[in-house]
């Protein structure tokens, strides 16, 4: 077992255009964090973040089962 800063695994949604992304954070409140992809960026710039949904979270203090889910959900 790898114990590392809690990390937090989410998927966001943008509501209007349906845009998913997938992301991680470890910042406290990853429901208030938007996500720092560079599309993802851009699209809520255009089409704002009122509309961004956080559609599930998962929090990990544990390296390997972060990088497992991880891998189970971009494949």
């Amino acid at each position: 077992m790898y114990n590392i800063t809690p990390t937090y695994l989410y998927i966001k949604q943008h509501s209007v255009t349906g845009l998913c992304y997938f992301g991680m954070t470890t910042k406290a409140d990853p429901i208030a964090y938007y996500g720092s992809g560079k599309h993802w960026k851009s699209h809520i710039r255009k089409h704002g973040k009122e509309s961004v949904e956080t559609l599930a979270v998962e929090r990990f203090i544990d390296k390997q089962e972060c990088v497992c889910l991880a891998n189970n959900r971009i494949s």
